[in-house]
């Protein structure tokens, strides 16, 4: 099986940023647009600032890791449901935390069984 796995970099990001439960918010509606299944979720902040949100979920996880300082957001998508399209979530979390801002993001393809 082929799957990708987004990353991707926002520049140029709201305050909200800063902002954990505006973040969980922003990660649980992008996980909601695919149709995905949240089995576990995982928040740290970091001193002085900064930010990671992890929803681990049923169909593999996305992780947002934060750097106010540097007003940047990125971001780690992986959804091996083949029916799930990353591009939706990166547009959700970008809409809610860097709508005005650059982003720049990254295929990558993800061999996870032999092809038969």
């Amino acid at each position: 099986m082929l799957m990708t796995h987004a990353l991707a970099e926002m520049y140029d990001c709201l305050p909200v940023i800063e902002d954990e439960a505006a973040l969980v918010a922003a990660a649980r509606a992008a996980v909601q647009s695919v149709g995905a299944t949240i089995i576990g979720e995982y928040e740290v902040r970091y001193v002085p600032h900064g930010l990671t949100i992890a929803l681990f979920l049923a169909e593999s996880h996305i992780v947002l890791t934060t750097w106010p300082e540097y007003r940047l957001l990125l971001l780690d998508v992986l959804l091996c449901n083949p029916q799930m399209d990353f591009h939706r979530v990166v547009a959700e979390i970008r809409q809610r935390v860097c709508p005005d801002g650059e982003i720049a993001v990254h295929e990558v393809g993800r061999k996870i069984a032999a092809q038969l």
